[in-house]
């Protein structure tokens, strides 16, 4: 099956010694690990909120109701804004196809084969419901923004206090170091073993991460300081959702693979 993690020529146990670079792809995937651990809780390192620090009781003074109010803090252990987080959904994802490159290294192609399929069904599969519910979440939060911003002038106060100061320095050296270590996972991978670059799914599932990725950055940078939360929570479901296309993909090309691994295995119990 032609998938975004099929193995290219010359990647088997049957090919040469030196086909691949076993040290450079181990520290590939190992700089990818760091990338989509950095972007579920970079500020455990860097510190910060998303927004400006608003206590409960000045919340209910300007008419936030208490659970919308807590749902919004917490953000000490994330990222700033929900843009820079939900990149995980997708670079979790090419992390997963990454991986299952690597299970031919210490698994035969036969038994690979088998595995690959039920794997890849059922983690996306769970990444498809994942990804769905938090698409719902990530929309009601940003009607319930947009909402307040326009409904002036105790809305707009109201947002203004949540969500009105975006720290786009903290949210632009978060970007900046994921894509200096993206660029680190693409020279080891190559430097592993050139013929990665063929396998277009790992490379188009890739440059769409570091599209989304660059295009969030524009919109920290350009947007006017109140609406940088907004377009950020906006992105951010754009990512989610492109990230649930993706895994719908990658469930439904696996289900060929899961079906021939059940005539072999009951060929072979024949």
């Amino acid at each position: 099956m032609a998938a975004a993690w099929s193995i290219p020529e010359g990647l088997g146990r049957e090919a040469s010694p030196d086909a691949l670079r076993r040290p450079f792809f181990i520290a590939a995937v190992i700089v990818f690990a760091i990338v989509v651990l950095a972007e579920i809780g970079m500020s455990l390192l860097l510190g910060g909120t998303a927004v400006e620090p608003v206590s409960l009781a000045e919340a209910g003074k300007l008419g936030v109701p208490p659970e919308v109010f807590l749902n919004t803090q917490g953000a000490d252990a994330a990222p700033p804004g929900a843009g820079i987080g939900f990149l995980a959904f997708l670079d979790g994802l090419l992390l997963f196809t990454v991986v299952m490159l690597g299970l031919s290294l210490v698994i035969d192609l036969r038994t690979y084969g088998r595995v690959q399929g039920i794997t890849t069904l059922i983690v996306t599969f769970l990444w498809v419901l994942a990804a769905f519910f938090t698409a719902l979440l990530a929309l009601a939060k940003l009607f319930l923004m947009f909402g307040l911003f326009v409904a002036a002038p105790f809305g707009t106060i109201a947002y203004l206090a949540l969500w009105g100061s975006f720290p786009t320095g903290q949210a632009a050296a978060i970007l900046g170091l994921l894509l200096l270590l993206k660029i680190v996972f693409v020279v080891l991978l190559i430097l592993s073993q050139p013929k990665f670059l063929k396998v277009t799914g790992l490379v188009v599932l890739l440059l769409v991460s570091v599209l989304l990725q660059l295009i969030l950055g524009l919109i920290h940078d350009f947007l006017p300081g109140p609406l940088v939360s907004i377009g950020d929570q906006f992105w951010a479901l754009i990512t989610v959702v492109v990230a649930l296309v993706w895994a719908v993909i990658m469930l439904i090309t696996s289900i060929p693979a899961v079906i021939n691994a059940l005539r072999v295995s009951g060929s072979a119990g024949d």
